[in-house]
């Protein structure tokens, strides 16, 4: 296979304009004619993770988070994008990244976490009006209302994390309603406080906003940017199983540790 049927695959699924407007997403390094037959996901292209892919042969790496996210005025060797971006050229690569068009979409990450998290139907948040079932976070019921305690060791245990962040004035509350925005989703937590939500699950929670939502009476859990999308490696493995390509995961992280 090429770069290129890799990337029509993807982007059948996941389009691109499916991505938020300030997001950049697509092939950020890489020759569409290439052939592929390794593939590494990793969540971030990071050097450790550029390096390693060079060490095993890999012939596309494909991240959520954009290697490349803002314009750039040099390519210097003396500065970390700088030498990833020469260490990709010079060994022949592709990095391709999906990040909001992927959380967006449907079946995309959005669904996926929700999915893990126990929903069994799910609503869209901030819905994309251009293309019907993507947006945005997704909002559901539980089965059965669980104590946010319990709820949290359960969350623990589905994202193999010792440690989550509560911001709530009762940890024996009963919650039913649940919303989710995996990555960094405290912009969306009056509309999703607006849906009768009694806990948002999510990463990035700063102090001010914390407090404002809690006084709001939405309780939170923040389980982390990197915890909560580092599953994106095991939905996109599924995608090429059929492709006869050997597919390796590679993640530098968590950034934050817990200690």
């Amino acid at each position: 296979m090429m770069v290129k049927d890799i990337i029509k695959i993807f982007e059948e699924k996941y389009p691109l304009k499916n991505a938020e407007d300030w997001d950049n997403v697509g092939l950020m390094i890489g020759n569409r004619k290439d052939t592929v037959k390794k593939i590494q996901l990793s969540i971030d292209a990071t050097e450790k993770a550029i390096d390693y892919a060079i060490e095993n042969n890999v012939d596309m790496v494909v991240t959520h988070h954009p290697m490349i996210f803002k314009g750039i005025k040099n390519i210097d060797y003396s500065t970390v994008l700088g030498r990833k971006i020469i260490k990709v050229i010079e060994n022949k690569m592709s990095v391709y990244s999906m990040h909001t068009n992927l959380d967006a979409s449907k079946f995309g990450l959005n669904d996926y976490v929700a999915h893990l998290l126990g929903a069994l139907n799910t609503k869209i948040v901030d819905e994309n009006i251009d293309e019907e079932n993507t947006g945005i976070g997704r909002v559901y019921t539980l089965e059965k209302k669980m104590y946010l305690k319990d709820y949290a060791d359960f969350i623990k245990s589905i994202f193999n994390i010792p440690h989550v962040r509560i911001i709530a004035s009762d940890m024996d509350v009963l919650v039913g309603k649940v919303g989710v925005v995996n990555g960094s989703g405290m912009s969306y937590w009056r509309k999703i406080k607006s849906m009768g939500v009694d806990l948002l699950i999510t990463g990035d929670i700063g102090y001010h906003e914390a407090l404002d939502a809690k006084e709001a009476g939405l309780n939170l859990i923040d389980i982390g940017h990197f915890e909560s999308e580092i599953c994106f490696t095991n939905l996109l493995k599924k995608e090429l199983e059929d492709l006869n390509l050997e597919v390796i995961i590679y993640n530098d992280g968590p950034v934050f540790i817990n200690y």
